[in-house]
């Protein structure tokens, strides 16, 4: 598998090697290329002033500056329509019109409208040229002069040196015009454009096919320019920079200059064809191996279009191709590295890795697409969109929404209130939305009227919304306590008489439930209560002759016989006694589980039962040498609990410990009190491994020893948790390794808390008060205040034994001090009476000397 998966990966490498490996070879041919588009380019000597689109913005600039020289000499502004168009010109459009196409009539203004709006386009030529055309128009025949340049202040071989190319129109007083001179130009070529451009403008009658009047200059009938003379130079110093110039004379210089580099796209566009088909033929598991490939198609589908439009917006839209190559062959690039202090032979180098870095990318990016729609299309186009597409995904999600939605509304149930009153308040809050338009946008007053109604009606609406919430509301309270009412237990309430409004169906569900509920409690009650009734008889039944068994087995043992009998007998009498504990055992836990026990609660000493039962057990402790540690108050915790069922909690947990503990281990048993409970913990090692769960061990019949070595029913915990429970406490067992830790907690009442909370302040007083004393001080240390010392001693303080030179000294530094008085048989300490330094003073009554 390891030789398979090692194989797959260097397939992969080597056929990803050897496509990048291709990709550059394509690109140093397309450097290799840049010789031949060099020599093209120099060898291009085609003028791009000599040509049509040139000769039409010039013919159309003559009608702009004879219309513009006309306003300048009769000084007054006129519409092109008014110098243009004649009436009789405009009545014949009409009347085309009319009669060959529509029946409606054609206004005659309208025409004009259109003639000035078309007539607007002429002059982008010069206004949009950035001051790169010189214009001269004179009218000859009023020598009224309106140009750009003072073209007489210069001669012909002036102008010549100036000028890359300049042109002259003349028009005579009959409106036939022609190119007089030319230089720059191929005379006979730009007359014959001329020329042709003159005849159409008067040709025929204009016609309209969509019976609209045309925005187009070109196709209208016009009156001709007379007397007109016109001038056009370009400079020879003109700013064509061939990526920022825009204006409409550098447009034809980089045309031109465009069209000379336009072969290396062709040479790309081949290679990249040549790069198509060759990924085509491959087979697609072939394709699919190619690093990054697999990635790459997880995308979603817009996301990898957005990638592809950027990088050929970036490689190749707005001639940048074109761009590339011409700005490595003139140079300039070149220049631009040096420029930034860069040594010639290094930045040869890096104008190579440039080229050929950009037209690797557009090789490889050629071959990724190819590769991509090959995969998508062996796949399924309608399965790759349906998958990947984030469009799709969402139309899909607004069509299965739209389709929920509609088969909702369809299925809804109009006899139920709140579906009628959904339906009623979209189409209050669609009128709405209605009403807000058509008052923003009419100003009809009945408008204004419906308006108000509406308003009254959402009020209405409202009003009924609200009371609909509060009647569900207040139905759905009165549900919660039909629910309360099954959960606490009453089964007997009649459910199908109360009113829940909207909640009818549940309700039903609900007395349904009821009624199975009910039929499971009583049937629970029946079988529990067979169960006790079979059990009681079963125990009567065996007790009775087991009984007689005992009895009899116990009249043998005073009958003389061989010791081979007598140890017969013995083990009889054994295994009857511990049948008949069985059967104690299950008859209790019988009445514990059905709840027919019966208890007597008294005050107990919980530390005094725990000793009691401690002695009781003590025997089957010493026979497995398991000595007990003790943690108990020294006062009395008393509870009301029932003394016979607690002592036999006690026993269970006693006896467990016998059974299970570990030999010559220690049992450690707390007894403990909080504000609320009195916690009863026993913990022991067991002597086997643990290998159960706290839930197990509580069950009946289940022993903490499997392979029962040890005598026992398996009821011993579970009677114990059975008492506990019942006199309102809990059994908590814990299983740490084999640690095995049983705690008990039961329940104070009043009169418990209250004593727990004397006894508490008692003793924190008691602490407080014992804290604030630090030092007495005992004048002498003889026979009448030994007792005195000795009491002093027990609670923990400081004793200052000194003389009576002393006295005064030591007293000053103490916080008590004692007096010597003889003949006194009581020793007693009171320190109520501080002194006047703060100090407490023993009185001498209290004291011996």
């Amino acid at each position: 598998m390891d030789t398979r998966l090692t194989k797959s990966k260097k397939e992969r490498n080597i056929f990803t090697f050897l496509v990048l490996l291709v990709m550059l070879a394509l690109s140093l041919v397309m450097i290799y290329r840049y010789h031949y588009v060099e020599v093209k380019v120099r060898n291009d000597n085609t003028n791009p002033f000599d040509s049509e689109a040139y000769m039409s913005d010039l013919y159309n600039s003559n009608y702009y500056l004879y219309y513009k020289e006309y306003q300048y000499e009769k000084d007054k502004l006129i519409k092109p329509s008014d110098l243009f168009l004649t009436e009789e010109t405009i009545k014949s459009m009409v009347d085309n019109v009319k009669v060959d196409y529509y029946s409606s009539e054609m206004d005659s203004q309208g025409i004009k409208d259109s003639f000035n709006a078309g007539f607007e386009n002429l002059n982008t030529f010069i206004t949009e040229s950035n001051g790169n055309i010189k214009y001269y128009c004179e009218n000859t025949k009023t020598k009224t002069v309106m140009t750009n340049y003072d073209f007489k202040n210069f001669k012909k071989e002036d102008l010549k040196r100036l000028f890359m190319n300049y042109i002259v129109f003349e028009y005579d007083e009959n409106g036939d015009g022609k190119v007089t001179y030319c230089y720059g130009l191929n005379k006979e070529t730009m007359n014959n454009y001329f020329l042709d451009l003159q005849a159409s403008k008067n040709i025929g009658t204009l016609y309209f096919i969509n019976g609209e009047p045309s925005s187009d200059f070109s196709n209208y009938k016009i009156e001709p320019i007379r007397n007109m003379k016109f001038v056009y130079a370009v400079p020879r110093n003109i700013n064509a920079n061939f990526y920022t110039s825009n204006d409409s004379v550098s447009n034809f210089i980089n045309k031109s200059e465009r069209r000379s580099y336009k072969i290396i796209e062709t040479i790309a566009r081949a290679i990249i064809i040549v790069i198509s088909l060759i990924a085509l033929m491959i087979p697609t598991e072939r394709l699919r191996s190619f690093r990054g490939m697999e990635r790459l198609y997880r995308f979603p589908f817009e996301i990898i279009l957005g990638v592809f439009f950027y990088l050929y917006y970036s490689l190749l839209s707005d001639n940048v191709p074109i761009k590339i190559v011409r700005e490595t062959i003139t140079g300039n690039l070149l220049n631009l590295i040096i420029a930034n202090g860069i040594k010639l032979s290094i930045a040869k180098q890096i104008v190579n890795l440039l080229n050929i870095g950009y037209w690797f990318l557009i090789f490889l990016m050629a071959f990724i697409c190819v590769t991509f729609l090959k995969i998508a299309f062996k796949e399924g186009f309608s399965s790759y969109f349906k998958n990947k597409s984030l469009i799709i995904r969402f139309i899909r999600l607004i069509y299965r929404s739209l389709y929920k939605s509609v088969k909702n509304l369809l299925s809804i149930d109009f006899k139920k209130k709140y579906n009628r009153l959904f339906i009623i308040g979209i189409v209050i809050i669609f009128s709405g939305f209605i009403f807000v338009v058509l008052i923003f946008t009419n100003n009809n007053p009945m408008v204004d009227i419906l308006f108000i109604f509406y308003v009254l009606m959402l009020f209405l609406f409202i009003k009924i919304v609200k009371d609909t919430i509060n009647e569900a509301i207040e139905d759905y309270a009165n549900l919660l306590n039909l629910t309360k009412d099954i959960a606490n237990g009453n089964l007997d309430k009649d459910i199908m008489s109360e009113d829940v409004g909207i909640y009818e169906e549940i309700k039903r569900q609900l007395a349904s439930i009821k009624k199975a509920y009910k039929k499971s409690v009583d049937d629970e009650i029946k079988s529990q209560k067979m169960k006790s009734e079979l059990i009681s008889n079963v125990s009567h039944d065996l007790k009775t002759p087991l009984t007689s068994i005992l009895s009899y087995t116990d009249l043998l043992k005073t009958v003389e016989t061989n010791e081979e009998a007598v140890k017969y007998i013995d083990t009889i009498y054994r295994k009857s006694e511990r049948l008949k504990v069985l059967i104690d055992d299950m008859f209790e836990i019988s009445k514990a589980q059905t709840g027919n026990i019966k208890l007597e609660f008294n005050d107990i000493d919980v530390v005094e039962l725990m000793k009691q039962t401690i002695f009781e057990v003590s025997d089957k402790l010493k026979n497995k040498d398991i000595s007990v540690k003790t943690n108990f108050p020294e006062h009395k915790v008393i509870l009301k609990l029932d003394g016979e069922k607690t002592y036999r909690i006690f026993e269970n947990l006693l006896v467990n410990i016998s059974k299970y503990a570990m030999a010559s281990t220690r049992a450690y048993i707390d007894i403990f009190e909080d504000d609320n409970n009195v916690h009863i913990i026993l913990k022991n090692i067991s002597e086997t491994e643990i290998d159960y769960e706290v839930e197990d061990i509580l069950e009946r019949f289940r022993r903490g020893d499997k392979s029962r070595n040890t005598e026992g029913s398996g009821l011993g915990l579970s009677i114990a948790k059975s008492y506990v429970e019942a006199q309102g406490g809990q059994l908590r067992l814990y299983l740490d390794g084999d640690l095995f830790k049983a705690e008990i907690s039961f329940k104070k009442d009043s009169e418990t808390k209250k004593a727990y909370e004397i006894k508490k302040k008692y003793e924190e007083k008691k602490e407080k008060e014992e804290k604030n004393i630090s030092r007495y001080i005992i004048p002498e240390s003889n026979k009448e205040n030994f007792e005195v010392e000795k009491d002093l001693e027990n609670k923990n303080t400081e004793i200052v034994k000194s003389d009576m030179k002393s006295f005064q000294i030591e007293k000053d530094s103490c916080d008590f001090f004692m007096k010597n008085k003889k003949n006194q048989k009581n020793n007693k300490v009171d320190n109520k009476k501080p002194s006047k330094k703060g100090k407490r003073e023993i009185k001498d009554d209290d004291l011996i000397g």
